[in-house]
């Protein structure tokens, strides 16, 4: 009978001749086992949670609201073009001027000269001749031009009036009475600068009570019918 420490280490002399290899083998295989043995072992003691499933939800998109948005057209101003402003409204003046002529004496004889007057400036062309002859029939003359007048003092305005073919002068009888020729020429010339204070170039026509005037005092001055300035200058001399 064979004894049992031969046996033994016929073994280890067996074990001797496995190549290293092979035993590495077989060593990485145990542990590849063993890994996957735990593993299979974590998972059965940790399961993983249930995922939880959403159902589907299909949505029906409107097609107005699908669209594409469309910007407004941006309007960019002219500067170049400025709407018109409303003319400012002037304030009417609330007096206009008119013109006195009166009588100064120059030594070799005489000269008209104006002194200004104020006149309501919503009075008609009519009422502004009125006004003019008003301050001409009720003063003596002009006292700052040592200036003066030959209308007699009782003279009276009966009408005055703007037509469209002159300014028309009505006076009282008593424009006709004294003086001398030069005194005569005097007053004509006072009437037909006055009459034509607002208008210089307008022609006058003169009558005394409704009459018109052909003849002037006792020496009978001429007087042609319509008269201007520039005939009285041309006419008359002072």
């Amino acid at each position: 009978m064979t004894p049992v420490w031969y046996f033994t280490m016929h073994y280890r002399n067996k074990l001797r001749q496995i190549p290293l290899a092979v035993v590495a083998g077989v060593a990485t295989l145990v542990v590849a086992s063993g890994g996957s043995v735990a593993w299979f072992t974590w998972r059965a003691l940790n399961p993983a949670p249930p995922v939880a499933e959403f159902p589907s939800i299909d949505i029906e998109t409107d097609p107005l609201l699908a669209l594409p948005e469309v910007s407004a057209p941006v309007t960019t101003p002219n500067t170049t073009e400025t709407a018109p402003k409303d003319p400012v409204a002037q304030p009417a003046p609330a007096e206009v001027t008119g013109q006195v002529y009166w009588l100064k004496d120059t030594g070799t004889g005489f000269d008209l000269v104006a002194q200004p007057v104020s006149i309501t400036a919503d009075a008609s062309p009519s009422e502004q001749i009125a006004a003019v002859f008003g301050n001409l029939l009720s003063k003596s003359g002009d006292p700052s031009q040592q200036a003066f007048t030959t209308i007699p003092a009782q003279t009276r305005l009966n009408e005055a009036s703007v037509e469209a073919d002159g300014v028309h002068v009505d006076l009282s009888s008593e424009f006709e009475s004294g003086g001398g020729s030069a005194a005569m020429m005097g007053r004509l010339g006072q009437v037909i600068y006055t009459a034509t204070a607002f208008d210089p170039s307008a022609p006058v026509w003169i009558s005394v009570d409704g009459k018109p005037l052909t003849l002037l005092g006792g020496e009978g001055l001429e007087v042609s019918q319509p008269m201007t300035r520039s005939e009285f200058n041309e006419g008359f001399e002072l």
